[in-house]
């Protein structure tokens, strides 16, 4: 899940520099969208600016690139709390907005300008945080608890079965086996939220990502549904053998899950589990499947949910990352380039 953020800037470059930024950036392209899709993270792009004394550029750049990392900062917790919750909780987080480099996992420049006429320095960051150690540190605070109804759940399964040709989109149609594992959360007091109401609110790439394994997706879509858990994972049914004499088959479901706390941003739970049935039709068969494996999981996690919502020590704050290092070095600074300097492109990891 990539953010970017992006404002206006009027910076000058010379015809020709920009002639040569274009080819290089042509030849990054590939490997820079490689990239970007590969990693999906929390990233934004922020700007910073700071006055230079005594024609101390280096100075002055490196204020400018706190200022940049303070934006960037920001702009990320207003991504993951919302506006209106980053506004009435500034007080609460005013220990983690001064200290944003605890939180950035890498950041690269993208435009480096010096002014002589003027006397300030200025650069453009693309600034990749850490989601989990943000998480953390806003859980530690309370912040996180106060987004999420306590006791809640969410089943979200892809399930696949033999007879369906094409799989149709995830948010148009209801699985078996989340049904039985949800109609068993009811039957024990458990608040559920269905699929249905949110359709609108989360991406199904999203949902896929968490289902593969993206623990920082799964924790975006339980406080987008404002749950306490987040249960994702995979059913799929197979064919075992040929039909008996009696002319049943025999048909396996096989279900594989993980449940995520939205407030700990940790795993707390996973387990695979099947369920054979046999039956004169296919598709009866993997209906009975795909029920009988769902209301097995829905007893695990039940307990699973229990035990992880008795009262218990609050977690402990994420590692302090200070001294970054950015993903290629600054421009060197020697003396004052002229007004309109080149933006430094720099390879990504």
């Amino acid at each position: 899940m990539i953010r970017m953020w992006n404002r206006k800037s009027d910076f000058r470059i010379p015809l020709g520099k920009v002639v040569l930024v274009a080819a290089w950036a042509l030849c990054c392209f590939s490997a820079s969208f490689t990239w970007a899709r590969g990693a999906p993270q929390l990233v934004f792009e922020a700007e910073g600016k700071s006055s230079v004394k005594n024609e101390n550029y280096v100075k002055s750049r490196a204020l400018a690139v706190d200022y940049a990392f303070q934006n960037a900062f920001v702009l990320a917790l207003q991504d993951i709390l919302g506006e209106r919750t980053y506004n009435r909780k500034r007080r609460v987080l005013k220990n983690m907005l001064k200290r944003p480099k605890k939180y950035i996992n890498r950041y690269r420049y993208l435009e480096v300008y010096d002014s002589e006429v003027e006397q300030f320095s200025r650069v453009k960051l693309e600034v990749v945080f850490f989601p989990q150690a943000i998480n953390r540190e806003l859980s530690r605070l309370g912040i996180l608890s106060s987004l999420v109804k306590p006791n809640t759940a969410l089943v979200l399964i892809n399930e696949r079965s033999l007879s369906a040709e094409v799989p149709p989109d995830f948010w148009d149609y209801v699985p078996i086996s989340e049904v039985a594992m949800l109609q068993k959360f009811l039957a024990a007091g458990v608040n559920v939220t269905t699929r249905e109401t949110l359709s609108e609110l989360i991406d199904e790439r999203e949902v896929y990502e968490a289902i593969q394994g993206d623990l920082d997706a799964a924790v975006d879509i339980g406080l987008k549904a404002k749950v306490d858990i987040v249960i994702v994972g995979t059913a799929v049914t197979t064919r075992l053998g040929d039909k008996s004499e009696q002319g049943l088959t025999t048909v396996q479901a096989n279900l594989t899950l993980r449940a995520v706390s939205t407030i700990q941003s940790t795993v707390i739970a996973a387990r695979s589990d099947f369920a054979s049935v046999e039956a004169e039709e296919e598709f009866k068969g993997e209906l009975q499947a795909f029920e009988v494996v769902g209301k097995k999981m829905a007893g695990f996690f039940l307990e699973t949910m229990k035990r992880f919502w008795e009262p218990k020590p609050q977690p402990e704050a994420g590692m302090e990352r200070e001294g970054l290092v950015p993903d290629s070095p600054v421009p060197s600074k020697s003396s004052p380039p002229p007004s309109g300097s080149t933006p430094s492109m720099m390879e990504d990891l």
